[in-house]
């Protein structure tokens, strides 16, 4: 009885049958976003990856009938540094947009690094501490407690 090599096909194992079901696929799927998995999108309060620009955001706010709603969209401006901007309608129908930094860390925090600062390991996570405890944009203490619900 000679020695069979595990990929050898001998013995039960077929490599060709698992690499048909992908389960030997080293392909990237596509480029990496360390703050937000594929499956998490869906589950993140304000999300909206669809939307870039400010314009299209300030629409979309103006338009929903929740007084101080919010959405979070992905940054066009430097976006390796701010991968992320959080959009609120503020008051009066009036707009602040800011945006989420990422540091040096791998973490995610708002605005520019400060030192004592908050970070958050996810988009998820900052939204949902933010739900809770305000973030302070202009002197307003602010809660994302409001996520757009797009029509």
């Amino acid at each position: 009885m000679g020695y069979n090599p595990p990929n050898s096909g001998v013995g039960g194992y077929n490599p060709t049958e698992e690499d048909e079901e992908g389960l030997y696929d080293l392909e990237p799927e596509g480029p990496d976003d360390i703050y937000n998995d594929g499956d998490e999108a869906d589950k993140i309060p304000g999300y909206l990856p669809h939307v870039s620009s400010r314009g299209t955001a300030e629409e979309l706010l103006r338009n929903d009938p929740q007084p101080e709603c919010f959405l979070v969209r992905d940054s066009t401006n430097n976006p390796q540094q701010y991968p992320y901007v959080i959009s609120l309608k503020a008051v009066g129908n009036t707009f602040e947009h800011t945006r989420l930094g990422s540091r040096s860390n791998g973490k995610l925090a708002i605005g520019t690094a400060k030192s004592m600062e908050t970070t958050h390991e996810s988009l998820a996570d900052l939204i949902h501490y933010h739900r809770t405890t305000p973030l302070n944009l202009r002197g307003r203490n602010v809660l994302l407690k409001y996520p757009i619900t797009p029509r």
